[in-house]
């Protein structure tokens, strides 16, 4: 009979109140009794013991019956109710749930018009009338105010508070559970559950970077919590921040290091924030330890990716396409293959591909995708030169034509975004089919074929700023310089949002001269899309040679947006090339990488500072990551021949000047650059030539 003893002896304990011996809490109110005599206080301890012994139906009778012997005992009452709300738990049959919740509220109702202002019997209310309040939500109002009573009384009192908070939250109330859970960690430290829902509360509220500290007070005093390094690194990788994320990740304990979860987060956090090498090994390992579904899936997906953003075109392609064959439908990594394809020069191959993934996406009805799949055709055609074949990629756009934005919207241009551009209508839409028509004018205007251009952009273009400046743009580059510059003056005068659109045209024909004047007065009215104005402006003052100047708007444009990564990108260059504040130059590119890995401008920027900086190994293998990412740029051939200079492998810069010379052949804008690798290929020329001593 060891459990009836044990059983006896708890009932025992517990009977105290009943018997005249009222022993509770500190913080708790004692609980009013009326005389209980013999009778009621055996019915009493007998149903206890039946509890214990799980005979439920004959304990709830002598609840029943202790209550009749006992009318005036709030503590009978109490434990009555808590025993129908745990039998109600364990009910499958709803309605008998319901009945029995009902009666468990019923009942702790009755303890606490006898007991008022005991702490226990609240407590009480507050677990059955929120398990109650499913069905009536009455009940939840009258839940809440007891376990506010109680929060009031014994603010440490975890479970009342808990459930306080969580009844906040269901109530959209993040920021009333918020306060209440700061206020009990606070008091009682170190509680994992509060400060869970401390982070989930604040999470609701919209307040990530109070999550984040919160979830750092976690990882203080429970270095090996998964969830809330994860949830940390998480939130610092959706602000940008994937360096703090990788090394939150990464101070994890060395038993969670192992954990699959946290690798595969931190290898994702690692190629974010610029370290391919770092996350290339984790990937391998994942791949290596036989990971399966999700786990392997994404390991090959980052891989890929990896190879991809490191130049590593051919290895990136065979590891992406399978992933792609076995998912066809993903829109994004189809994109990704196309591109790659791309960079190999395999054109065909590209549009092929895109093709048969909008002819799918239309058969589905995805008409949006389908048609963002066929921009992106005509891109690829675009950058190959592939002039007559734009517009029949970009036909199905062209059909639906665009449509005539207010004159305060205008669109972005339909090229991408380079050194010396950027969107200036972040806050306005960017229809497709106006895109379509902006690329195709282009690539007619390319041709050479301009009256056919002008008739597209006057035919499907509408009344866009967009439109307007790509019409006067096409006009001075087939000669019309009194009509293109007259077109682009009148659009510059409507607004400032007009005036910028004009002074994208200008930079567009690397005219950078004649956007000043408009990008200075435009800034100077505050448009929206300010950071990308005062980027123009420093793009512009930097071509034509006031440096100073270029650097003072590109930092104006960083103190706007402090992630404007063309801008980073632009400043860290100019400070490199001038071998200036080389420190703040390499953190600079240094972030613009992680921002845009697979950018071989950005790339390019990064080798060059390390050059400036005299670490060429790392140089070199930056610059040669870029030139793998773009092939066809003469500027960073010619630094990569700098690097193997610096570096005494001269037949290597011989290679890579020639490259530069070749890519520079007939490009009238870079006789000056040539000239200056003729002289170091010169240079080169005569070392070899000197005896040897």
């Amino acid at each position: 009979m060891k459990g009836f003893a044990a059983a006896l002896s708890a009932a025992c304990c517990l009977a105290g109140p009943l018997s005249g011996q009222p022993a509770v809490a500190p913080a708790q109110t004692p609980v009013e009794q009326a005389p209980v005599g013999p009778a009621a206080l055996y019915q009493f301890t007998l149903a206890k013991l039946l509890a214990v012994e799980g005979a439920l139906p004959d304990s709830l009778a002598a609840y029943a019956e202790a209550e009749r012997l006992a009318p005036g005992s709030a503590y009978v009452r109490l434990e009555h109710a808590e025993l129908l709300a745990r039998v109600a738990q364990y009910t499958r049959d709803e309605t008998a749930r319901n009945e029995l919740l009902q009666h468990a509220a019923a009942t702790i109702a009755e303890a606490r018009r006898l007991a008022p202002g005991n702490l226990d019997v609240l407590r009480a209310v507050g677990s059955i009338d929120l398990d109650a309040g499913a069905q009536d939500p009455a009940a939840l109002a009258v839940a809440q105010g007891a376990l506010e009573e109680v929060r009031r009384r014994d603010p440490s009192d975890v479970p009342s508070v808990l459930a306080l908070a969580q009844l906040y939250l269901d109530q959209r109330q993040p920021e009333k559970a918020a306060d209440a859970l700061r206020d009990l960690v606070a008091r009682v430290p170190r509680q994992r559950m509060a400060y869970a829902l401390l982070v989930e509360s604040l999470l609701r509220a919209g307040k990530e970077k109070d999550a984040e500290g919160v979830l750092g007070e976690m990882l203080g005093f429970d270095a090996g919590a998964l969830e809330a390094r994860l949830t940390l690194a998480d939130l610092q990788g959706k602000r940008g921040d994937h360096q703090a994320a990788a090394a939150t990740l990464a101070a994890a304990p060395e038993e969670s290091r192992v954990e699959p979860r946290l690798r595969r987060k931190l290898a994702w956090e690692l190629y974010q924030s610029g370290d391919l090498d770092g996350a290339l090994t984790l990937a391998d390992a994942l791949a290596a330890a036989g990971a399966t579904g999700p786990d392997a899936d994404s390991a090959r997906l980052l891989r890929g990716l990896i190879l991809s953003a490191q130049g590593r075109t051919a290895e990136a392609f065979g590891a992406l396409d399978k992933i792609r064959q076995a998912d066809p439908g993903n829109v994004p990594l189809a994109l990704t293959v196309a591109h790659l394809l791309a960079r190999e020069g395999k054109t065909d191959d590209a549009a092929r591909l895109l093709d048969g993934l909008a002819a799918d996406l239309a058969r589905q009805g995805k008409t949006r995708e389908e048609l963002e799949v066929r921009l992106e055709t005509g891109q690829v055609r675009f950058d190959a030169k592939q002039w007559d074949r734009v517009g029949p990629a970009l036909a199905p756009l062209l059909a639906a034509g665009a449509p005539a934005p207010s004159p305060s919207s205008p669109s972005s241009p339909s090229s991408p975004s380079s050194d010396t551009s950027a969107d200036t209508s972040a806050a306005a839409p960017d229809p497709l089919p106006l895109r379509a028509v902006l690329l195709a004018a282009d690539a007619l205007a390319a041709a050479k074929r301009y009256p056919e251009a002008l008739a597209l952009l006057a035919e499907k273009g509408g009344a866009a700023p967009s439109v307007e400046g790509r019409r006067a743009g096409i006009l001075l580059r087939s000669g019309r310089e009194a009509e293109g510059r007259a077109r682009l003056a009148a659009l510059a005068g409507r607004s400032p949002l007009e005036a910028l659109a004009a002074a994208q045209e200008y930079q567009r024909l690397e005219r950078y001269g004649d956007a000043i004047p408009l990008l200075e007065k435009a800034i100077a009215e505050k448009p929206p899309g300010l950071a990308a104005a005062h980027f123009l402006l420093g793009a512009a003052y930097e071509r034509t040679g006031a440096r100073q100047k270029a650097v003072a708007e590109l930092r104006r444009t960083l103190e706007i947006d402090p992630d404007f990564h063309p801008a980073l990108n632009y400043l860290g260059y100019t400070l490199a090339e001038a071998r200036e504040n080389l420190d703040e130059a390499l953190s600079l590119a240094q972030r613009a990488v992680a921002m845009a890995p697979d950018n071989g401008a950005y790339v390019d920027s990064l080798g060059w500072t390390y050059y400036q900086l005299g670490r060429n190994e790392q140089a070199r293998g930056y610059l040669e990551r870029a030139a793998r990412l773009e092939p066809a740029d003469a500027t960073l051939q010619e630094h990569l021949g700098d690097v193997y200079v610096a570096l005494g492998q001269n037949d290597r810069a011989r290679e890579a000047y020639r490259r530069a010379l070749a890519l520079a052949a007939g490009k009238s804008e870079n006789v000056e650059s040539a000239e200056k690798v003729r002289r170091k290929l010169d240079g080169l020329a005569e070392q070899t030539a000197k005896p040897r001593p």
